[in-house]
Parts: C-alpha cells; structure tokens; sequence
C-alpha cells in the first residue's frame, strides 16, 4: 500500500502543478511577455505530452518493473520541474513542462495498474475510490495552491516546492516500491506509436488553429489527422507488435464509458481553465481569489471520492453515473444562465455542485470501463482511458480559449465585458458536452443490461 501511495503522491504533484498554473496565467504572460493563447500552452503542451506517454503504457507495464518505471519518472519530473524554476523564457519553460509530463504521465496509469494487480477485486471500486481521492486532491487543491503562491510569492516558488518533494518522493520510493510482476520482451511498435502521437499533436495544432479560421493550413492540418489515423487503424489489424490491443475497442460498453470519461474530464480542465482567469479578469479579484473560490466545493467532494467508490460496490454504476451527471449538467447550466454575471460567490457554490457530480461520476466511470473490458485487456483498458483523460484536458483547455477569443473577435465593449461574453458563450457549448455525457451513460447501460 505504500508503494502505490508515493506513486500516487508522484502523480499528485503532476496534476498539482498543471493546475496550480491556470491561476497565474496573468502573472507568467507579463513575465514572459506572451498572450494567453500562448501561455495556455503550458497545460496544452503538458497534458499532449502525457496522452502520448499513456499510450505506452500498456507496453511498459509489461516490458518494465514498477519500481523502474517510478525511478524514470519521478527523476523526469524533477529534472523538468527544476528547468521551470529557472526557466528564462517561455521556449525553455514549455520544454521544462514536457520533461516533467513523464511524472503524471507514467505514474498515473502505474498506480491504476497497481491497484488492480494487488488489492482484492470485490473492493476494487473503493480502492480505485482511494487512487481517484489522490487524483482528485490535485485540481481541487491546485487553483488555490497556486493562487496563494503567486499572490504572496512567485509562480516559480511553485517549482521550488514540487521538486523539494520530489526528491522526498524518490528517496522513498527507492525503499518501498518493487517489481510485483514478472516482465517480458515484447517487440514494441514505433511505427503504429509515431503515427498516432502524431495525429494527437497534429489535432491539437488543428483546434488551436481555428482561431484563424477554416484557411488552407486548417484543411492542410485535418488532412493528416484523417490520413494518419487510417493510416493507424490500419496497421493495428496486421501489427503483431505491442501497443495497444484495439479489439477493445469491440466491447461497446467499454467505449461508451470511455467517452463519457474523456468528455468529464474536457468539462473539467476547460472550466478549470475559464472560471479563475474569469473572476480576475472580469471582477478585477487577485489571484488568490482566482485561487481559493474554487477550494471549499473540490475538497470537501474529492474527500468523499472513497465514498462514492463504495457506492459504486454496493449499488452498481447506475446510480453514481446517473446522479453524477446530471448535477455536472445542472451546474454548466447555471453557468452558462449566469454567464454575465458572475461574482466569486456564485462561482463558488456553481462549482460545488459541479465538483459533487464530477467526483461521483469520474473514476466510476473509470472503474465501469475497465471492469467491463476483458481481465487480459484491463492494461490496455487503463491506457486508452488515461490517455484519453489527458488528451481531453489538452483539447478542453484549446477549445475553450479558442471560443472565448472567436466571442471576445465579434462583440464590443471594455476587457472585461468581452471576457464575459467569451466566457459565457463557452459555458454553453460546455452544457452540449455535458449532454453528451449523459447520453453515452443511458448507452453504456442499455449495452451492459443486454450481456
């Protein structure tokens, strides 16, 4: 159990991080002189890094031992930690977040791993409750983190901390984590894994580029992401190599269950994103206010993350999937309602209903993918989730700040009005995604009623 706590204390520190950040976008863009559909590219690039990374994790769970993969990644970490710290420019602190990527990139889908290799499966949900709280703590904590630190400090102190405990984490690591299974030599497939890391930064570079409108490099951009995915599927039904087993992908419940996941996880990091650059921009509030409204609703839901594991073992998915999403949808509606006027108050009691039904639902409908998956398919279950989690996060925080800037493009008025009026135009494409996610659940049930 401690092995599996300091790989998770390893991917709270990376989650920590990312969403510490969002917070002080305003402080770093006058630091480095960048605009915020540049910076932003300190999560873009950060969590593009990690779906990438996941992809393999399949592979590395059986290729290496627990213990190697955390000795790579929580040294990655602080190695990119550290270039953050005494990051210049914006070139060499984007590089510095791609490094550190390996921390929750590797440490992640490892601790999911070692939860479902070691502890008992008829308590699996509350286990996975456990891991999730872990998980949950980062971005519940990380806004509020990272607002008190630029607001008494500097955004660096927050690399300052993380590679402190980095370092501690390490030390421990180096005496409690093991191998705990037998590893073997699979031949691993580059090709199949350039080309569909490709296609994810190509995509991103797509979302990111409508900004400019459908010109010839969007249709240049969208081309590729269509070629290079065939291009992918089509080498994965011949490939004998080691990746990832897309028969998964025949299981209709478990994709289901992936698109609802990666569609909470686009409403989190994207309203995440908005909300804390919303209340200093438009209301004018310090960054520990950014910080700090968004605290009371994330931790007293994440603490509860183990309770609503449980109430996944005794009552089955239903109930905490259904309830789940519809208060997410409740609170996007809100949001969009009140768009215009949004104080810290508001926002604070929106995104505690927002944070009560994102806990509930998330790793539940993590534990519900893999649980209805194939046993032999469970790792490449966890990848395809947490690559898709991150790959989310990446395009959730692109497309909403695409949004914001296309409204801020067409309205008039001061900064702060046009920052309400982008703001508010995303929260309502967010209430479209939030839908969604309430229709790939009632699918994912009709399919596993059926079995």
């Amino acid at each position: 159990m401690t092995a599996i706590l300091m790989v998770a204390v390893l991917a709270f520190l990376g989650i920590l991080t990312e969403t510490s950040l969002n917070v002080t976008f305003p402080e770093m863009m006058k630091d480095f002189k960048v605009s915020l559909d540049t910076i932003q590219w300190t999560t873009t690039g950060y969590l593009l890094a990690i779906a990438i990374l996941m992809i393999s994790s399949s592979y590395l769970n059986k290729r290496f031992t627990a213990k190697a993969i955390f000795l790579f990644a929580s040294g990655s970490f602080l190695i990119g930690s550290l270039l953050c710290l005494f990051s210049s420019n914006f070139e060499i602190m984007l590089l510095g977040r791609i490094i550190s990527s390996c921390g929750a990139g590797l440490a992640t889908p490892l601790m999911f791993n070692l939860v479902t290799e070691l502890m008992p499966r008829e308590k699996i949900g509350f286990y996975m409750g456990l891991a999730g709280l872990v998980l949950a703590m980062a971005p519940s904590l990380g806004p509020s983190f990272g607002g008190i630190i630029a607001y008494y400090f500097s955004w660096r102190v927050i690399f300052s901390i993380s590679s402190v405990l980095a370092i501690i984490v390490i030390l421990i690591g180096l005496r409690v984590v093991g191998k705990y299974h037998e590893v073997s030599h699979p031949s691993f497939d580059w090709v199949r894994y350039i080309i569909i890391s490709l296609f994810m930064v190509d995509f991103t570079l797509m979302i990111n580029h409508l900004s400019s409108g459908f010109d010839l490099q969007f249709f240049l951009y969208l081309i590729f992401a269509i070629l290079s995915m065939g291009l992918f599927i089509h080498l994965s039904k011949n490939s004998q190599k080691t990746l990832i087993n897309l028969a998964i992908f025949k299981d209709a419940a478990f994709v289901y269950a992936m698109l609802a996941f990666f569609l909470i996880q686009f409403i989190n990091i994207g309203v995440s994103f908005v909300l804390p650059n919303y209340v200093q921009i438009v209301n004018g509030a310090s960054t520990l206010a950014g910080g700090l409204m968004l605290l009371p609703g994330s931790v007293i839901f994440s603490l509860m993350t183990p309770y609503f594991g449980h109430l996944y073992d005794e009552k089955g998915a239903k109930l905490p999937l259904y309830l789940g999403g519809s208060l997410l949808l409740m609170a996007v509606v809100l949001l969009a309602i009140f768009g215009m006027v949004l104080n810290p108050w508001i926002i604070c009691l929106i995104y505690g209903i927002m944070a009560c039904g994102m806990r509930m639902a998330f790793n539940n409908t993590l534990t519900v993918g893999i649980e209805s998956s194939p046993k032999n398919l469970h790792a490449d279950a966890t990848a395809i989730m947490q690559t898709g989690q991150q790959f989310a996060g990446s395009i959730g925080t692109s497309v909403l700040a695409l949004i914001i800037s296309a409204s801020q493009s067409m309205g008039h008025g001061s900064k702060a009005a046009l920052m309400a009026q982008g703001c508010e135009a995303a929260f309502i494409f967010v209430i479209l995604v939030a839908v969604a996610v309430m229709i790939c659940y009632w699918k994912l049930f009709a399919k596993l009623d059926k079995n």
